[in-house]
């Protein structure tokens, strides 16, 4: 189809005028009134239809997007609350040196006092969100997504040989001993399945182990090391703290080789994306 413009002189009251008529033509002819209908519904139509192609598209990726974030969400809040109540219990033990935990003497589990038994379960209950993420949330639709390729990071930071506070398979042993139903269980039956459940008793020992050490500088400087990563992955993935509870963090406490180890290993390997300031502070010595 192509366009040709006709020229027309029209003489007025102020004199001689140019007027141009565009006319239609199709290979050389000139358009009826019903080729120029057939034409417009055609052409109209086609975008239209594109139109359409692209509104449904757009949708597609956008419902995609949403799913994945409730997706996402669902397996996330659970996670950091656990998470937050483990900081915070852990908080409080380094402020007053460990001392809630003197009461382990190294030969029972003594989880009738109250602060023992507690830091125990906090423990055991976060590694068993870990591993309800592992086995339901570590799919491709979680990698795709900003937040869960973020805790891809802090997992294999917190599972790294210098972080963690016990070997791999038993952190993750002690989280599938306790979780019934994608969840773990509540507080008064992990010490009900305590007393009575030895293969629990035998996994749990070396957390036991590691929280009697806690008289030595080695041990609890581990601890607030494994700490620090928890309470960055808490506010690197809640920044808004919509479901935890924005907490300082103990950069006092911690010594020249905490602070190295956490500066050019942590935050400089497993976290490159996370502002370390506030965890670690200014540089030690």
């Amino acid at each position: 189809m192509e366009e040709r413009i006709h020229f027309r002189i029209k003489n007025v009251a102020n004199g001689p005028q140019i007027h141009y008529a565009p006319t239609c033509y199709l290979r050389g002819h000139k358009l009826d009134d019903w080729q120029k209908f057939f034409l417009a519904a055609l052409t109209g139509g086609l975008v239209v239809k594109v139109l359409d192609i692209v509104y449904q598209e757009i949708r597609k990726r956008l419902d995609t997007r949403g799913s994945k974030k409730v997706f996402v969400d669902g397996h996330l809040e659970p996670l950091l609350k656990s998470a937050d109540e483990l900081v915070g219990k852990l908080r409080a033990h380094i402020e007053s040196d460990f001392k809630e935990l003197d009461p382990l003497n190294g030969t029972e589990i003594n989880i009738n006092n109250h602060e023992v038994g507690s830091t125990i379960y906090l423990f055991c209950r976060f590694w068993s969100q870990l591993e309800i993420v592992r086995t339901r949330g570590l799919t491709n639709t979680f990698a795709d997504e900003r937040r869960g390729k973020k805790l891809y990071n802090f997992i294999d930071c917190m599972e790294s040989r210098r972080v963690r506070l016990l070997p791999r398979i038993v952190q993750r042993a002690i989280g599938e001993s306790i979780t019934e139903n994608d969840e773990p269980i509540s507080f008064i039956d992990f010490c009900e399945k305590l007393n009575r459940d030895e293969t629990l008793q035998m996994w749990i020992r070396p957390l036991v182990d590691v929280l009697n050490r806690t008289g030595h500088t080695t041990q609890r400087q581990s601890i607030m090391q494994y700490g620090v990563v928890i309470h960055a992955m808490i506010d690197d993935l809640d920044p808004k703290h919509r479901v935890t509870r924005k907490r300082p963090s103990w950069p006092n406490k911690l010594s020249r080789k905490s602070w190295r180890a956490l500066r050019y290993r942590v935050f400089k390997v497993y976290l490159r994306t996370v502002d370390f300031e506030g965890y670690i502070g200014p540089k030690k010595g």
